[in-house]
């Protein structure tokens, strides 16, 4: 249940180019490409953990990673890189087809939009 999922996408910049993405929870990824591998933070939300403080935040967490999966698979994706957080890990906007993917998880409740500060899900 806490392993990662692994989702094969086709990342867009200037050009496109196949790339793998392991799915951590609902705003963390790793993402492989051909010459580098990066960790990226969606940049625009705040998900539930999947390890936390109880069992509703664990399961929404659960659902938000799935869901987070089910959006990448397949699709063309962007990473509109915003800097770095304290843990090293690229922020940036990740949009499908040009839709904001961490906007889709707000608007189906598996995550918030980011306030500055973790809020408490239990």
């Amino acid at each position: 249940m806490f392993s990662h999922i692994v989702v094969s996408v086709l990342l867009c910049t200037a050009s496109c180019e196949p790339a793998e993405i392991r799915v951590w929870d609902g705003d963390s990824i790793r993402l492989s490409t051909t010459r580098q591998a990066e960790t990226v933070r969606i940049f625009n939300i705040d998900a539930p953990e999947i390890e936390g403080p109880c069992a509703y935040e664990s399961g929404l967490a659960l659902q938000s990673k799935v869901r987070l999966a089910e959006l990448l698979n397949g699709r063309r994706v962007e990473i509109l890189r915003q800097g770095t957080d304290r843990y090293g890990r690229t922020l940036a906007v990740i949009r499908v087809e040009g839709r904001d993917v961490g906007d889709i998880l707000v608007s189906e409740g598996l995550a918030r939009t980011w306030a500055g500060r973790r809020e408490p899900w239990c």
